[in-house]
């Protein structure tokens, strides 16, 4: 999913912009890092935040990897205090918020540019 959007992305990008380019005299590398780069801000936010809560979400991998529960990540952590016949349910909520509190904080502070970067070729003109 991630290399369709930046698939997307790259292929809505004008061919005069690096025609323009060309013709000033930049390189290809300083094409893209003085034209691409800034113009890519929003679907690399797009990106990141989505690789970032999929890698935070991770629960299947680590159960498998690790054998202690000291190694285990948050959203791993939350099976600790779930037993055979009852549950803490008091620690488990105060873990759910925890694990939940980085991705909502990270949408918070790139929603603009995460919505500019799902929208951006979804429009064709």
């Amino acid at each position: 999913m991630r290399i369709l959007l930046f698939r997307n992305f790259f292929k809505q990008l004008p061919g005069e912009l690096l025609d323009s380019a060309l013709i000033d005299g930049a390189t290809y590398l300083q094409f893209f890092a003085r034209v691409v780069l800034p113009l890519s801000r929003p679907i690399l936010a797009t990106v990141g935040t989505i690789a970032f809560v999929h890698s935070w979400n991770a629960y299947l991998l680590p159960l498998v990897m690790l054998n202690s529960d000291d190694l285990y990540p948050w959203p791993l952590g939350i099976m600790v205090y779930q037993g055979e016949y009852s549950a803490e349910w008091n620690l488990i909520l105060a873990f759910i918020t925890l694990t939940i509190l980085p991705t909502v904080v990270l949408f918070l502070l790139a929603q603009k540019h995460i919505v500019a970067g799902l929208t951006a070729g979804a429009v064709k003109g």
